[in-house]
């Protein structure tokens, strides 16, 4: 298990990856936003993700958002 000052999501991705650890534990990052994750996971553009009843329609807008920032960001 890795923990500690990991904040992004492609830091977790990279210590999966490279099979520095089988689990990753997030912490500070779900202290500032309690749904950092889901909103991760909208912006890498996974959507098998199961998301609560009540974050559903959150998550749709996320998604659409999160596109919207890759496309300005291919553009610049």
């Amino acid at each position: 298990m890795a923990v500690g000052n990991i904040t992004q999501p492609d830091q977790i991705n990279s210590i999966l990856m490279a099979g520095r650890a089988d689990l990753v534990a997030v912490g500070r990052p779900h202290l500032v936003d309690p749904s950092w994750t889901l909103r991760a996971a909208a912006q890498a553009g996974e959507e098998g993700q199961f998301v609560p009843a009540p974050y559903a329609l959150g998550q749709a807008q996320a998604r659409q958002l999160a596109g919207q920032a890759r496309d300005t960001a291919a553009r610049a």
